[in-house]
């Protein structure tokens, strides 16, 4: 009898401290289901909240909103909110003293079990009502072809649901910044650097395994499926990765899965980005395509094509591009991460 392998399930906890974070990690122990912590709360099939303070309410209104519109459920945990349980929010009450923790956590864990069950039936639901839709580059023009029943656009996968901000205050930046350094495509373009300066494959070892980058022949090598690490790249916990140029034996990288390295890394970054962008860009530069990607090869989704086009005329900057094309700013964001990703933009310098 095949044994039956455990269903993977993916958590987000926000406003925890990893000590938190862990203790409840623990409780989920049913064998049916590995249950992986990720960042991003609109790719977790349950999504948790710590509130300290009165003042918190704001945010975890907007989180819940998103939440709601992606039927992914949510669990407070919270001493001040006294809002009521629906089958997409759950409120637990943190205890104030040590010796009612082993109820609190055993409320916890019950209240995660019964919120995945709902996720879980939702999820064939959603899967069922999405319409049809081919992954042609037609995706990039005709958002008709991709909509799902309950008007969210099959882009919003990739660049997520950010809302605009105003690039003049600066305490709204945060919020579509995100450090490269804690996301693996940016250790792949490490990777390939490397490799084009010795003219060899180059190794990038992370805590998922190990990756060959071989810029000559632009592949990268896995020893697993790209249906095993899809979820590799959404993940921030790669600042210990190394890139290095280790010895490599003839028909050492034969036996393993191979991959075009523009197309990997175009879809490694924009599941990275979100709608965000890497820290420290220049928003009023304009920004100048060095080359076209082949889009044939690549994730494109509604607007990626306009975006890039503008961009060919070298005249346009980050700031101003959703305002032009009249579109929602996570698109550009999204699509300036991957092309700086594949090295395919630069900043136009003033005169």
């Amino acid at each position: 009898m095949v044994e039956k392998k455990p269903q993977s399930i993916t958590v987000c906890f926000k406003n925890f401290d990893q000590i938190s974070k862990k203790l409840i990690m623990t409780r989920f122990t049913k064998p049916d289901y590995k249950v992986e912590a990720i960042a991003e709360p609109m790719t977790a099939d349950v999504c948790f909240f710590n509130q300290e303070i009165q003042q918190e309410e704001t945010e975890i209104n907007a989180l819940f909103e998103r939440l709601k519109e992606a039927e992914i459920p949510l669990i407070l945990l919270s001493q001040i909110d006294q809002r009521e349980d629906t089958d997409l929010l759950t409120v637990i009450a943190k205890p104030t003293r040590n010796h009612n923790l082993s109820d609190y956590l055993y409320r916890v864990k019950d209240a995660f079990y019964v919120a995945l069950k709902v996720r879980l039936q939702r999820k064939i639901k959603q899967k069922n009502r999405k319409l049809i839709y081919n992954t042609h580059l037609s995706n990039a023009i005709s958002p008709d072809q991709i909509k799902f029943e309950n008007n969210r656009y099959y882009a919003q996968k990739y660049v997520g649901l950010n809302t605009d901000i105003d690039f003049n205050e600066e305490g709204e930046l945060h919020t579509v910044q995100l450090n490269p350094s804690n996301y693996f495509f940016h250790y792949l373009g490490k990777g390939f650097e490397l490799s084009l300066e010795k003219k060899k494959p180059a190794c990038v070892k992370t805590v998922y395994g190990t990756f060959y980058v071989n810029a000559q022949d632009k592949l990268i090598f896995h020893d697993k499926t790209a249906e095993e690490i899809v979820n590799i790249h959404k993940i921030p916990f790669y600042k210990d990765t190394k890139v290095t140029t280790p010895k490599i034996k003839p028909g050492q990288l034969n036996h393993l899965h191979q991959f075009d390295y523009e197309p990997f890394v175009w879809f490694s970054s924009i599941n990275a980005s979100k709608g965000k962008i890497p820290e420290n860009t220049n928003f009023n530069a304009p920004v100048k395509i060095t080359a076209w990607p082949d889009l044939t090869k690549l994730v494109v989704f509604k607007h990626a094509i306009r975006i890039i086009s503008l961009w060919s005329r070298g005249v346009y900057s980050l700031k101003h591009t959703a305002r032009l094309l009249n579109i929602p700013q996570r698109y550009a964001l999204t699509v300036y991460t991957a092309m700086h990703a594949l090295g395919l933009i630069t900043e136009v310098k003033k005169r």
